[in-house]
């Protein structure tokens, strides 16, 4: 009598276990994929800049933010424009002592009584055309046509409430004439400075008795 081969059946287990590091790899990939999407996605949020923000442009410093009275402001620019050394390395000097300088004459009109609101808000426009290369030519011609300004203003204020400071006006004035509007800044510390400490020099003879 033949003898009857039983063969045997193979395990399955090795085919399961091969099944499940498959699947294992493939949601590996898929979480993976899922997480640098999220990346991207944030990255690109993060990036995303609004046409607002993108042309927003940050003053140096916002008008009469502190609320100083007249006599603080007055020190406030004094301060700032006692580092005659500044203007060299640092080009925001003569925009900051530009914005000191109109807050504290504000603050002076307002003390005075003196109604400057055309005049002063005229100022503020125009200090924010100031650019920053310290070699633009329109950087010296902008401090000489706000300067202007700026002496007019205290010419109305003198006649108003100050009569007594008429010739540190007219000082203030020569100072600025020698500002030369077609020499850059930096050549010309000296006048621009000089203008400066001239104006400083009425803010402080504007006290109110």
């Amino acid at each position: 009598m033949a003898e009857i081969k039983i063969e045997k059946k193979k395990p399955i287990w090795p085919w399961v276990i091969l099944g499940l590091i498959i699947l294992a790899v493939i949601i590996y990939f898929v979480m993976a994929n899922d997480d640098e999407d999220e990346l991207i996605e944030e990255n690109n949020t993060e990036q995303v800049v609004t046409p607002m923000e993108d042309n927003e442009e940050v003053e140096p410093n916002t008008w009469k933010e502190d609320n100083l009275s007249g006599e603080e402001s007055v020190s406030k620019y004094l301060t700032h424009i006692d580092d005659k050394e500044k203007m060299g390395i640092d080009h925001q000097y003569s925009n900051q002592a530009l914005i000191y300088l109109i807050n504290a004459l504000e603050n002076r009109a307002e003390e005075a009584d003196i109604n400057t609101e055309f005049e002063i808000q005229e100022l503020k426009n125009n200090v924010s055309e100031i650019k920053e290369d310290p070699q633009d030519l329109s950087h010296a011609n902008t401090i000489n046509s706000v300067g202007r300004k700026i002496v007019s203003l205290m010419n109305k204020m003198q006649q108003e409430k100050f009569s007594d400071i008429s010739e540190d006006v007219q000082q203030v004035e020569t100072a600025l004439q020698n500002i030369e509007p077609s020499t850059p800044t930096l050549d010309q510390k000296n006048a621009v400075n000089s203008f400066y400490k001239e104006a400083g020099d009425v803010l402080q003879k504007m006290k109110m008795s």
